[in-house]
């Protein structure tokens, strides 16, 4: 992969499907979990959220991905050292 991206985590047990043709319009996706390998993927992480992305792959294949975006840190403030 390039410097810039990420290596893609996925969730352990966990498919994102497309809703079916006849479902309703609120319907925006069907998930899928085999609570067994979900269970055991989430003991493995730390902290109190997980933020997961359902994404469409080029071939059209949706799929669920773990959302592990930061905030960028700022840098100090520019007004110069502190006390000034």
């Amino acid at each position: 992969m390039t410097e810039n991206k990420t290596e893609k985590e996925f969730v352990d047990g966990l498919l994102a499907k497309k809703p079916r043709d006849t479902a309703p319009e609120w319907i925006k996706c069907n998930l899928s979990m085999k609570r067994a390998d979900v269970i055991r993927w989430l003991e493995s992480k730390e902290g109190d959220w997980i933020n997961v992305q359902v994404c469409e792959a080029r071939s059209g294949k949706w799929y669920a991905e773990v959302d592990n975006w930061q905030p960028t840190k700022k840098a100090s403030s520019a007004q110069g050292p502190s006390g000034f």
